[in-house]
């Protein structure tokens, strides 16, 4: 009888165990070059000069950049939205801030959190930190959480969003440590698998710092420091919160059986207060920036460690935060879901095992990759654009002139060489593709704002 008990315990852990877990570290406007790692080993600038972000970087030394990872939209609400869905922008409607479409019914797509928890009831869900999604996270799936939080909780009143301030719980980076730290410790004690997400509110503004960083960038020579001191105080002190999740993943056991995908929202401010074509742009040496759809709006730090991914290797595929849905269900070994919604997202598991060597690569760099941001405005930071990646192009269509940019983003990932006007027929052809994506998706193509002849 003892004999059969224990076989029955062995067997149950051996269920609740056979199941990765999974965490999805997403900070706020970070640019692609916004920490001291490197995120593409082939471009020497593409990196901060002047962060230290150790705790980044080792994730990287013991994992995979993929130097082409992008944020599924140029702001906040759009890729958050995006992440829980496997849907693009455009196809979710929740197109900025403000959505141009009528939002959906929140009882009808599958999100992340909820597939897991389809897949195995055992999966214990969690969310801590920035929401910014129109309904309590609950409703999408999560077991615990922080509740309907946006960029208040996170210190921005939207009035003074450009001062600095000092606290020594910046952008409450201790906090989240501590909630996750705790949410660690359960999970093992109870050996049941989990997804958890944790949504920083930096480095979105304010800029808030510790004081005791803020000391040690305050005395970096003017002509070495490139953005405000206490923006890189602000970073170091993300990188700690994450260095302190990532201690305790090995010290309770965690680490052999947890994938972690870091990535952001979308790409950094070009400079405090926004301006646009500034000189030492956040985002450099990529152009523009949040709002923006070139690509310091939309690439972003990309990065994934886990059981079997190769360290220190780099992967060159583009990827969005469309796919992390159905990657982290492939990886959880649930490969015949299926969702009410359409996905876009497309699974980068194989990626994360060969690198630029897997077979189904090619699949990566000819599929198509949107963005949309349909917002007509004054502030010529934040233009209507549209946008779509497709074999190495990138094509930016712009609703307020009607007029395209066209740049070979493979190996021209700084913009500089405009080409619609040299290769005519790429560029009509992948604006054919975008717009016949965007009315494909129910959403309709803005009219030019200059355009009088139906008014």
């Amino acid at each position: 009888m003892k004999i059969i008990f224990v076989l029955i315990c062995c067997f149950h852990f051996v269920c609740l165990a056979k199941h990765p877990n999974f965490i999805l570290i997403l900070t706020d406007d970070q640019a692609w070059s916004g920490t001291s790692l490197r995120m593409d080993k082939r471009i020497g600038n593409s990196y901060g000069d002047g962060y230290i972000t150790p705790s980044i970087k080792k994730l990287a030394n013991d994992g995979m950049i993929f130097s082409n990872g992008y944020a599924a939209g140029p702001v906040c609400v759009p890729s958050r939205y995006s992440i829980q869905l496997g849907q693009s922008v455009a196809r979710h409607g929740m197109t900025s801030v403000f959505k141009m479409k009528n939002a959906f019914d929140y009882h009808s797509p599958d999100t992340l959190a909820e597939l897991l928890k389809k897949h195995d009831d055992n999966y214990v869900t969690a969310h801590f930190g920035k929401w910014h999604i129109e309904t309590e996270p609950h409703v999408f799936g999560f077991d615990e959480s922080d509740g309907k939080t946006g960029n208040k909780e996170g210190g921005d009143d939207n009035k003074t969003a450009y001062q600095i301030r000092i606290n020594k719980d910046p952008k409450l980076t201790t906090t989240l440590k501590n909630r996750a730290v705790d949410f660690l410790r359960k999970q093992a004690e109870s050996k049941k698998p989990f997804f958890m997400q944790i949504s920083h509110y930096a480095n979105h503004t304010w800029i808030t710092a510790d004081p005791d960083d803020l000391i040690k960038y305050e005395k970096i020579p003017n002509n070495k420091q490139l953005r405000p001191p206490a923006y890189s105080a602000m970073t170091e002190a993300l990188d700690r919160s994450i260095g302190g999740v990532l201690t305790a993943l090995d010290e309770l056991g965690l680490s052999d059986n947890t994938y972690i995908i870091f990535t952001s929202d979308n790409g950094a401010v070009p400079s405090f207060p926004p301006k646009p074509n500034v000189k030492n742009n956040l985002n450099n040496p990529l152009q523009g920036g949040k709002w923006s759809l070139k690509e310091g709006g939309i690439r972003v730090p990309f990065i994934v460690k886990g059981p079997n991914i190769p360290p220190s290797s780099q992967c060159d595929a583009p990827i969005s935060g469309v796919d992390i849905l159905p990657t982290i269900m492939e990886l959880s070994k649930y490969n015949t879901f299926s969702t009410h919604q359409s996905l876009d997202g497309i699974s980068f598991a194989s990626l994360l095992f060969s690198g630029n060597k897997a077979e189904n690569i090619k699949v990566f760099h000819k599929r198509i990759l949107t963005w949309h941001y349909p917002r007509f405005n004054k502030w010529n930071m934040a233009n209507a654009e549209s946008a779509i990646r497709k074999n190495g192009w990138k094509l930016i269509y712009s609703w307020e002139t009607n007029k395209k940019e066209l740049y070979y983003i493979a190996s021209d990932h700084m913009e500089r060489f405009e080409l619609s006007s040299v290769e005519t027929e790429i560029a009509d052809s992948l604006q054919d593709e975008l717009f016949n994506y965007l009315i494909s998706v129910g959403q309709p193509v803005p009219p030019n704002p200059n355009d009088t002849s139906n008014k």
